[in-house]
């Protein structure tokens, strides 16, 4: 297993940024900015490679469970207090891989303790107490073909007079059952390397997308309104999860990219070696690390994309930007009580207004 990759450099420039931005560097890396955004947004990599994250991080979650503390069930793998007569669930945390629910109404169920097996036990598992240590996903991509996104796509029945053929429930697999096909390995694949944090996945995730081929749907979920694009990554990966992540849905902080390889879309590839920051619980919004140093990461600045707003933070602090325009400028208010401060907007301004002054242009 390849060691984890130190990202510590890299987020250390998006914290301290070193170069004073001027109209001659913005002449010179606004198209590069400008290109790279558009990218990164139309390729959607960023929703492929937490996908993969996030389902991780849930199955972890479904198998992990606590242990009775005290009670006359000490030691056993609990969820809730409930489980520990005498007791509480608060003992060390463990992961149960291959708990399988014997009787009860989830029989046969996936599970980490009694307490997922309604009038039933979790039998069967292994469990791993304090879980540390580091490894392997492999994902194999979804590729491009549009039935993907049927509910009864590449099911098939396992089994029976029927093997092997398509289905959409047990129904059709007589003495067999309709299972999931296997994935397409010709799709390319997601390789990552992950490790346990309290038995959960840990902030440093890194690896290799081998040619990972995926749809992009123009509108909606699916390609039947407006069709689907074709999408693919080749080449490095690595991210910082930051130190709170939970999953994709309750994520609040920026999530850090480093990406070297090859976005495709539609057939044509767009060359990336590049770390850029995106905030899951925030709409639009994108900060891209601009490098402009040699050695690497000695002069550093970013570009932030948030909704309507552009701007530029240096070492010298945040103003805003148009590369569309073409220009920089700052904002700050004209009267009222916060007189002289920087605002986004008259809403920042009590009794003022937000004025905007040209910084330079290029």
């Amino acid at each position: 297993m390849p060691p984890a990759p130190d990202l510590q450099p890299v987020l250390q420039a998006y914290a301290n940024p070193t170069a004073v931005v001027t109209n001659e560097i913005m002449a010179t890396v606004a198209d590069e900015i400008a290109t790279t955004a558009e990218e990164i947004e139309d390729s959607k990599i960023v929703e492929e490679l937490l996908e993969v994250i996030t389902d991780v991080q849930q199955e972890l979650e479904n198998a992990t469970a606590r242990t009775c503390q005290g009670g006359s069930a000490n030691g056993r793998t609990c969820s809730m207090d409930d489980d520990c007569p005498g007791g509480s669930c608060s003992g060390s945390t463990v992961l149960v891989i291959g708990g399988i629910c014997s009787g009860g109404s989830n029989d046969g169920g996936d599970c980490a303790a009694d307490s997922d097996c309604p009038d039933g036990t979790c039998a069967g598992g292994v469990t791993l107490p304090n879980p540390s240590g580091a490894f392997r996903i492999n994902y194999v991509c979804p590729g491009w073909d549009e039935g993907q996104f049927e509910p009864d796509y590449l099911k098939s029945c396992r089994g029976g007079a029927n093997d092997g053929s398509a289905c959409a429930d047990d129904a059709d697999c007589p003495e067999g059952t309709c299972v999931e096909a296997r994935p397409d390995s010709a799709n390319g694949a997601i390789n990552l390397f992950m490790t346990l944090d309290s038995a959960g996945v840990g902030r440093v995730v890194w690896g290799t997308a081998n040619n990972c081929q995926y749809l992009l749907p123009t509108e909606g979920d699916d390609c039947e309104a407006a069709g689907c694009s074709q999408g693919s990554y080749d080449g490095g990966v690595a991210l910082d999860l930051g130190p709170d992540w939970v999953n994709e849905a309750d994520f609040r902080l920026p999530v850090t990219f480093v990406l070297e390889g090859n976005l495709g879309l539609d057939g044509e590839d767009f060359r990336i070696n590049q770390s850029f920051r995106v905030d899951v619980g925030v709409e639009s919004f994108l900060e891209i690390l601009v490098d402009i140093g040699d050695p690497a990461l000695t002069e550093t600045f970013n570009y932030i994309f948030a909704a309507d707003l552009e701007g530029v933070r240096d070492a010298t602090g945040f103003f805003g930007c148009s590369l569309e325009e073409r220009r920089c400028f700052e904002q700050t208010c004209e009267g009222g009580a916060n007189d002289g401060n920087v605002c986004t907007d008259d809403a920042d301004c009590p009794e003022g207004t937000c004025e905007r002054r040209e910084l330079f242009s290029w």
